[in-house]
């Protein structure tokens, strides 16, 4: 590998598609944002990632750039091997058992390797953010959507059976209440995620969402809170302890060298994560929480795009993570 070897790397959002050119050194050459409709289809998918792919191979081949591969970035239960979407469909027409590495690299002539975006939230962090020089780490996505997750253990990514590892977000703390949208009852994402702190903030200030509402967003409820507002600053300590529990397992199970906080949630002030950091250690073992360190991700909402395009230049050496 050279240091200025680039490749594509490439996130699938619900209504974005975002790509960047990155070198093998974790520096970002090129980055464009793509809009999507309201209503995809497979097809419409694989189009859109067709024509996004093939317009920043022009615009940095203009600087000389001549990317080598292509990392796909995306939501639910991948094959990384073979490059499958499994699901689930997540709304989009077909979006179930897609070989979207072989139908990518067919259209593009490139290698493509397709992974989980947790996952490669994971692999940016280790490589190129807070996790950098760690070899056992636990990666927490603390997003508006829900809980996602990944974890290295000696160095290699953990995948579990079927690459189904990983799914922190669905191990349960709470088996007297909360069935999730998943059908699971009691699960750290259920009482734990963005939309959880909204619902805690409504039921606090004693107002019914009605179906459809718009509501606050976690974000400015958060916002709420540095400004005191009652309500606001009991639901954030609250959520912060349910995060910290959550987290107080993952400690006494792996006994990581670090846990990574990412997503919308984790770009709260620093108390929110304080307050994290003293509901895991409290509720955690004393040998297992001994050397951890529980940190904001550095990488931000990008880290899935370095991962990915950093994952596709470690399978096309022929290695593995």
């Amino acid at each position: 590998m050279f240091q200025h070897t680039a490749a594509i790397g490439t996130d699938i959002g619900i209504s974005r598609l975002n790509i960047a050119v990155v070198n093998y050194g974790g520096k970002t050459l090129k980055f464009k944002t793509y809009p999507l409709e309201r209503k995809q289809t497979k097809d419409y998918l694989v189009s859109k990632l067709v024509e996004s792919i093939g317009d920043i191979r022009q615009i940095v081949a203009l600087k000389g750039i001549n990317p080598i591969c292509i990392g796909i970035s995306a939501k639910g239960f991948v094959d990384h091997t073979a490059g499958i979407i499994f699901g689930p469909d997540l709304g989009i027409k077909g979006w179930t058992n897609v070989p979207l590495a072989r139908l990518i690299s067919k259209e593009t002539g490139l290698p493509v390797y397709v992974g989980n975006d947790a996952n490669m939230m994971t692999i940016a962090e280790h490589r190129f953010g807070v996790a950098r020089n760690f070899n056992n780490i636990v990666f927490v996505g603390l997003r508006s959507t829900g809980i996602g997750g990944g974890i290295i253990i000696n160095g290699r990514l953990y995948r579990g059976v079927n690459n189904a590892g990983g799914e922190i977000g669905q191990m349960i703390i709470n088996f007297a209440d909360g069935i999730s949208d998943k059908g699971i009852k009691g699960s750290f994402e259920h009482f734990a995620s963005a939309s959880s702190l909204v619902r805690r903030y409504y039921k606090e200030k004693n107002v019914t969402i009605r179906k459809n509402q718009k509501t606050l967003t976690g974000k400015e409820i958060f916002e709420l809170s540095y400004e005191n507002d009652p309500a606001a600053v009991k639901v954030v300590r609250e959520n912060a302890e349910i995060v910290g529990i959550g987290l107080a397992n993952l400690i006494t199970i792996f006994a990581p060298e670090i846990i990574v906080l990412g997503g919308g949630m984790a770009e709260a002030r620093d108390s929110y994560i304080q307050m994290i950091r003293k509901s895991a250690l409290a509720n955690s073992l004393e040998n297992c929480r001994s050397e951890v360190k529980i940190e904001r991700a550095l990488l931000g909402p990008n880290a899935s795009l370095l991962g990915s395009a950093c994952y596709s230049m470690i399978r096309l050496a022929g290695k593995t993570i």
